[in-house]
């Protein structure tokens, strides 16, 4: 829910500058290959005399080549989309960060004036009374802060979607 709000609010952005996107298969796809290259080598080393490495090259192997092969179907045959920034050809990264409640005041007026330097300086907590959604270039050209406070056990958005260009 809380990424959901931020995806949409970036997708509003005129010109289509944050587009939604399906992630590529390739990574998933190279990863099973580098398991697959492993396991070959294993075949290769068949002698014997190497147990510890033969083992470690099938367990390795094994797992990349298994993890590649879900990871692309999953992704195949999943609808997500992630924001995707056009201009600089990549996707956007997403993270959260939990605030203890004492922090609200601070963290509200933070993220309202959109002052990311502010906002890093607020000491984070394992309480999850406030949490804030943040989804960003690489080059941090668009940030998109988005703040949601726990409450009647369920996060509430704290004002607006924020977003901040450069």
């Amino acid at each position: 829910m809380i990424r959901q709000e931020i995806c949409e609010a970036l997708y509003a952005l005129p010109n289509g500058v944050v587009q939604p996107r399906r992630r590529s298969v390739a990574m998933p796809i190279v990863i099973a290959l580098v398991g697959a290259a492993l396991l070959a080598a294993y075949f290769v080393m068949l002698d014997g005399t190497a147990g510890a490495l033969n083992m470690s090259l099938i367990v390795a192997g094994g797992t990349l080549v298994l993890y590649g092969l879900v990871a692309t179907v999953v992704r195949i045959a999943s609808n997500d989309t992630v924001p995707y920034h056009t201009p600089t050809k990549s996707y956007m990264s997403y993270r959260e960060r939990l605030y203890a409640h004492e922090s609200g005041a601070k963290l509200k007026e933070a993220v309202a004036a959109g002052d990311l330097k502010r906002i890093e300086e607020i000491e984070t907590s394992n309480i999850s009374a406030l949490t804030l959604g943040e989804c960003r270039t690489k080059d941090g050209s668009i940030v998109a802060l988005a703040l949601y406070e726990y409450t009647n056990y369920e996060d509430r958005l704290s004002g607006e979607v924020t977003i901040i260009q450069r």
